[in-house]
């Protein structure tokens, strides 16, 4: 308690009136109202006299008692301030600004992985490449503690993962990487500094760049040293080669090693970089982590010119407490008078109110939206996950909602993404959180059971499409073209009898009369119907106008189901659209 009383004493007496302000200055107009509740107050108190002249003088000190003045006067006193200590309380007095501690963030490491032609090199075994694999897996293996990303470089320089903390989706995502790949041969290694820079520029700790690769010549450890001076990072390089070196596949007379004095200038040049030779085991990479671990976690400096400064109204709360318990005493009952100052201050506590959190919770806002069919504004008030969802779904954004639903490992929840999914045409997926919304509850099997009719017959007619492509046309337009058909004598794909001579057709008889109309080179003819074909290569410029398309006509292509073709057909993608004007390197390895 002297402790406390101490704190308070010290918090009083030194004030600095220079800087004090108050926050809410529009508060203060509360006086106004209270101004006009004392008159009120003073006007009924004041004392008639008129109506007891009508009493005998000698009998008026037995019919009335005289009141003491300071019955009245100690209440209404009390009553003032107590309500002036509210009203500068809720004005928010402030004369110094908070202590903002800072912020503890988590570091990360970006893995920089080199796949040009020279980590194809076999001084190293298997390969390079696939030395520096197995040792970023060991990498992970050691847990660093920090989340990581991976990135791959050549010719150009290509994000594989953002930063993650599952290290096996990581190692799953490695195993596809190799030279064939990338879509540019070479080493630029300042496309490769700018790609680091795109995926490190929301990072605010001091991180770490494992940029793993066989050799560095002079400019890149130059490129290198005035990069990695320039920014809060740390540079850890592992050089996967021997100091022999070997041939280039492809190009036997070129011969790939490191030179150790190129090594020796950029280790010296700034601490910032730390090389690490490779080595049979497992502690190189094991080092790495070490050193990385240490600095998981950093203070982030608070900002100096923060204008918050602290509300010091809490200083007013406890004296008008213990004067509004004098309230409910004899001769004290004054709330009347509250709740007309009340009906001044607040003037609205609904929804639409600026500060609805001071009336309802979070959740019970975005029910009223929802109830209110304003499903997106909802979706941003509930807190939820399970209600969030709920109100997602209802606005339309399946894709936001089957991801909340799968933070929801019951039945319902199961069931909820299975709706979203078949919303997204993700239907094997659908499928799925079907099948495990049964095994969770097998009184839903009734309700899926249908759920999933109208889900398979979705898929069928999409994969129809996606087979014959084929428009979806009224009984009307399909009689006319039928009718059309017929009646087109000359029509080479007109369905005919067959004749005795058709029977001595075989794959060398020579047809005289080819059709006159029809794309026979890629099998498509002048109708609307189109045969479907595999994108083996990204497309050049933006997709064609489609609005005049039906929605069933447009399908998703099924990617590869090889990782190494996923990456590559990606890569290809991003080299078209974002490195147009890179010049090629002299030295393609």
């Amino acid at each position: 308690m002297e402790v406390w009383w101490n704190e308070l004493k010290d918090i009083i007496t030194h004030i600095d009136w220079d800087a004090f302000h108050f926050l809410r200055p529009k508060a203060l107009y509360l006086f106004a109202p209270l101004l006009l509740i004392i008159l009120l107050l003073l006007i009924g108190n004041k004392e008639h006299k008129k109506w007891k002249t009508l009493i005998a003088k000698p009998l008026r000190p037995y019919m009335f008692n005289r009141g003491s003045h300071w019955a009245i006067v100690i209440p209404m006193l009390l009553f003032i301030i107590g309500m002036s200590a509210m009203i500068i309380g809720l004005a928010g007095p402030a004369w110094k600004k908070k202590v903002i501690p800072g912020q503890k963030i988590q570091a990360v490491v970006l893995v920089a992985l080199d796949l040009s032609r020279s980590m194809m090199a076999k001084d190293v075994q298997p390969n390079r490449i696939e030395r520096a694999k197995f040792k970023i897996g060991d990498f992970l293996d050691a847990n660093p503690r920090v989340r990581a990303g991976l990135l791959a470089y050549a010719g150009t320089a290509h994000p594989v993962l953002p930063f993650t903390g599952d290290y096996k989706i990581i190692k799953f995502h490695m195993q596809s990487l190799s030279n064939r790949i990338m879509p540019v041969q070479g080493t630029n290694t300042p496309v490769l500094l700018e790609q680091i820079d795109t995926m490190m520029k929301h990072v605010t700790a001091p991180s770490t760049v494992l940029l793993v690769t066989d050799a560095i010549d002079n400019d890149q450890a130059a490129q290198l040293s005035n990069w990695i001076n320039k920014y809060i990072h740390h540079l850890e390089i592992l050089l996967v080669s021997t100091p022999n070196g070997a041939a280039i596949p492809g190009y036997p007379k070129v011969i790939s090693k490191q030179d150790p004095a190129v090594i020796q200038n950029l280790a010296q040049d700034t601490a910032k970089i730390h090389i690490n030779y490779l080595t049979l085991d497992n502690s190189d990479v094991k080092a790495i982590a070490g050193r990385i671990s240490k600095k998981l976690y950093f203070q982030s400096v608070k900002n100096k010119d923060s204008k918050e400064w602290d509300d010091m109204g809490w200083l007013l709360i406890p004296p008008s407490l213990l004067i509004a318990a004098f309230w409910f005493r004899r001769g004290w009952a004054i709330q009347w008078c509250v709740l007309l100052f009340m009906l001044f201050g607040l003037s609205s506590c609904g929804l639409k109110s600026k500060h609805p959190d001071w009336w309802y919770s979070k959740d019970y806002q975005g029910q009223l939206l929802s109830n209110n069919k304003q499903y997106d504004d909802a979706a941003d008030r509930f807190e939820d996950d399970k209600y969030k969802a709920i109100a997602y779904y209802k606005a339309g954004n399946y894709s936001a909602a089957a991801d909340l639903f799968s933070l929801d490992s019951t039945a319902s929840g199961n069931y909820n993404r299975g709706l979203a999914l078949t919303k997204l045409g993700r239907f094997d997926e659908a499928e799925d959180a079907f099948g495990k919304a049964i095994s969770l509850d097998t009184s839903l099997k009734i309700k899926i059971d249908k759920s999933l009719a109208a889900t398979r017959s979705i898929k069928h007619r999409a994969d129809s499409i996606a087979r014959y492509g084929v428009k979806s046309i009224d009984s009307k337009t399909h009689d006319k073209l039928i009718a059309t058909k017929k009646n087109h004598k000359n029509d080479p794909l007109k369905e005919h009898k067959p004749v005795s001579d058709d029977e001595q057709l075989s794959s060398d008889t020579r047809v005289k009369n080819l059709p006159t109309f029809g794309n026979r080179t890629s099998d498509e003819v002048a109708t609307k119907i189109r045969t479907a074909k595999e994108s083996q290569s990204p497309q050049k410029g933006g997709p064609g106008d489609k609005s005049g398309q039906l929605a069933s006509n447009i399908l998703l292509r099924r990617a590869a189901a090889d990782p190494a073709e996923f990456l590559h057909k990606r890569f290809l993608l991003q080299e078209r659209l974002y490195y147009k004007h890179i010049k090629k390197s002299a030295t393609p390895w």
